[in-house]
């Protein structure tokens, strides 16, 4: 192996063979099953977290304060937001009581439900009053209400949590929006419920940065985490490559053909200006913020191969990482920032590696199949989210990849499929998880081969809701939480 390393004759073809893989790779991204004999050393919090029942709320929807006028646009607006966020929180079943019910005795209620079958249970009167001994009948918790009054382009907004045990007043509290804040100002709420009913803070204030060909030339775009809101971000027509978000959320790293083949460039936000990261003139890949922002882990291809490297930020200082021979790419750091996760062909297949950042204990952690990659630490630092290449029939006849996208431990073991579990659902590539852990993004082109969008996802698989459909979406980065 080091004597293929060091001949010269060799390393211009292995230069563009390497480029073709890694541009796969940026789109496509890699394999299946994983196992691994060493045990789990370094787990923050355990998967019996992710599935601790979700808590049973109710949401009456908004209505004007008293002695106010309707508007049915600021109404929907608020009820429609506030009741989506709450459902994709994660944490909550949420029961919308302007909707009646049909309870069966499996549900827990045998006592609601008549001996001939399920019956309909209205929870709402027509003066709107709710029927609370019902609603603790059926085990929820806590009734999320509350009222607006709009003045000219100013809404205020007074959302309230009652106990339904106790009946008591959890949380009451007031928000002021303008028309263009709405739906940020009802993000904020529905996060202020989430850190009110859980002690953790939610996601619907997040943000998400993705590559979008819907101009025509691949672009940056930016959106609100359910899709709305977006707005394009750069407009040079260069291909772009690997967006990842700053933990502070005011820069974005990404890769671009811009001036010359994958080059590092950092876009600020706040300023809109973007700069270019140097590093002599070689190919830059995959650039991944530290957890603490002040560093990033990167490729850089010499001779012919493509190393891991920790740089600065503004590319004066690199230390090595991973250094070995052949294709090291795609990294993720752990949430604590000691070790990271990246896909290395050192031994011709593709796979999983973890290293920690002092550059020992550098062990493989998949097995099976031949192309694995695309890995994604979770926040929670349990799981590691990556992309499998699944053999199947092509339409000739012959083998043909399917990605799919999987998660597994740290060390490689529990590993579970996401995506095309009950059959073919197109490629599914690109997860990244949402900064709680309980969601993740992703590129597939199952509704249509080739053209990709973006859908969302519960941890386990459940819940696959499309969230940027227009034109050709790729390389999904989840934003942090706002500051």
């Amino acid at each position: 192996m080091g004597s293929r390393h060091g001949r010269p004759e060799m390393r211009k073809n292995r230069n563009a063979w390497l480029l073709r893989t890694l541009l796969l790779a940026a789109f496509v991204l890699p394999l299946l099953v994983a196992r691994s004999a060493s045990g789990q050393d370094e787990v923050n919090l355990s998967v019996q977290a992710r599935v601790s029942p979700r808590i049973p709320i109710a949401f009456k929807p908004f209505v004007p304060r008293e002695g106010t006028a309707f508007d049915a646009a600021v109404q929907d607006t608020v009820n429609q937001v506030l009741m989506r966020d709450l459902s994709f929180s994660g944490v909550f079943a949420v029961r919308d009581l302007s909707i009646p019910a049909r309870i069966g005795a499996d549900e827990g209620s045998p006592v609601l439900t008549e001996s001939d079958g399920d019956t309909t249970y209205v929870f709402m009167d027509a003066a709107g009053e709710v029927d609370l001994e019902l609603l603790r009948k059926l085990s929820v918790q806590v009734m999320v209400s509350g009222t607006y009054e709009v003045s000219g382009p100013r809404v205020e907004i007074s959302v309230r949590l009652t106990d339904l045990g106790t009946r008591r007043t959890i949380m009451e509290k007031g928000y002021a929006a303008f028309d263009l804040t709405l739906r940020r100002i009802v993000h904020l709420m529905a996060d202020d419920i989430v850190f009110q009913l859980t002690g953790d803070r939610g996601t619907a204030q997040t943000r998400v940065v993705f590559i979008s060909q819907r101009s025509g030339a691949p672009e940056l775009y930016i959106s609100d985490y359910d899709g709305f809101n977006v707005r394009q971000l750069t407009r040079d027509g260069a291909r772009k490559y690997s967006p990842n978000w700053s933990p502070d959320g005011t820069k974005i790293a990404y890769t671009s053909y811009r001036d010359g083949p994958h080059e590092l460039y950092i876009l600020d936000l706040q300023s809109g200006e973007t700069g270019k990261v140097p590093f002599g003139g070689r190919t830059v890949l995959s650039p991944r913020w530290s957890p603490d922002g002040r560093h990033l882990i990167l490729s850089l291809v010499t001779e012919g191969v493509s190393r891991l490297y920790i740089s600065t930020l503004d590319g004066s200082g690199l230390i090595p990482l991973a250094t070995g021979y052949g294709i090291n790419v795609s990294p993720s750091w752990s949430p604590r920032g000691d070790q990271v996760v990246y896909m290395s062909d050192r031994l011709t297949q593709k796979h999983l590696y973890v290293i920690n950042i002092d550059g020992s204990n550098d062990h493989r952690i998949t097995f099976e199949g031949g192309y694995n990659g695309s890995p994604a630490w979770s926040p929670r630092g349990d799981r590691i989210a990556y992309v499998g290449g699944d053999l199947a029939q092509g339409r000739r006849g012959g083998p043909r990849r399917v990605f799919n996208i999987y998660t597994c431990d740290v060390n490689g073991s529990n590993l579970v499929k996401l995506t095309g579990v009950r059959g073919p659902e197109g490629d599914n590539v690109n997860p990244t998880w949402s900064p709680d852990g309980l969601h993740i993004l992703f590129s597939s082109d199952r509704a249509r081969s080739g053209e990709y969008q973006i859908y969302r996802m519960s941890w386990n698989g459940d819940d696959v809701h499309p969230v940027i459909t227009e034109g050709n979406n790729r390389q999904p980065s989840w934003g942090p939480r706002p500051e």
